[in-house]
């Protein structure tokens, strides 16, 4: 496949080398409760994982991307910088997050709901950016939300996700993800379901979609079942501790399997 007259992986690797001579905008949000001495450095992970999948998918030229949840650009100021011709589209329930990365990052403002299925993007996206939501919602909600969100991928188009699997397991309770209770409970469920969740407790001041927001586990093979049953979709790869170290990634997207290129 040429795009731009390029062999695929020439172009994306042109992207990549390009992206890292580039200045990536460092100015942080006042109001950004992510910030801590890796903001920067989990920011950069995310779009060395977006070009690994799209070298390791058939995504085609990046034209339109959308990165859900945005927050207030620890991604996304990476992204633009790696897909400099793209139309870049940032959902949040967050507001202010989402108006900082219109203002900052040039990119169109979708303000979200706490039922994502209520969401219509209004167009189709070659590479969609899940970065750390599935991580904190209960496995129905992963299910029907992977679903709606892959409704809105282009012919080629790829999702790239994120979620809590084993190394999050191990080190939960250290990392202190949620209060010991809630903890044992998400633990408990994961040993015995393969997915385990919690609400925050309502002091944790977790506003979001209340009574359905908190943090999950999921093991592997549970995250690929679910994809089994999306009509269409296929599963590119899935990476353990992909995301700085941390996060599992997901790759899944089109063409599905019957394509024979």
């Amino acid at each position: 496949m040429l795009i731009d007259g390029k062999d695929r992986l020439v172009y994306f690797s042109d992207l990549f080398s390009a992206y890292l001579r580039s200045k990536v905008d460092d100015h942080i949000s006042s109001t950004d409760t992510m910030v801590n001495e890796w903001y920067m450095p989990v920011g950069a992970s995310g779009a060395r994982v977006v070009y690994g999948a799209c070298v390791t998918s058939w995504v085609g030229k990046i034209s339109n991307v959308l990165d859900l949840p945005c927050g207030h650009g620890r991604v996304l100021r990476h992204l633009v910088k790696l897909f400099p011709q793209a139309n870049f589209d940032a959902a949040d329930l967050d507001h202010e997050g989402v108006n900082f990365c219109a203002e900052r990052f040039g990119a169109r403002p979708i303000y979200s709901r706490e039922d994502l299925t209520c969401v219509d993007f209004g167009k189709k996206y070659d590479l969609i950016w899940v970065g750390s939501l599935f991580t904190h919602v209960s496995r129905e909600r992963m299910r029907v939300w992977l679903a709606h969100l892959s409704k809105f991928l282009a012919e080629g188009g790829i999702m790239v996700a994120t979620f809590h699997g084993r190394y999050s397991a191990l080190k939960g309770f250290e990392f202190g993800y949620i209060e010991k209770s809630r903890w044992q409970k998400t633990l408990r469920d994961y040993e015995t379901t393969g997915y385990g969740y919690a609400d925050y407790p309502p002091q944790a001041g977790h506003t979001y979609m209340e009574g359905a927001y908190g943090i999950s586990l999921s093991k592997p093979e549970i995250i690929l079942v679910d994809v089994e049953a999306i009509p269409g979709i296929r599963v590119f790869n899935y990476t353990e501790r992909g995301w700085a170290g941390h996060q599992d990634v997901l790759v899944i997207g089109k063409p599905d399997l019957s394509w024979t290129g």
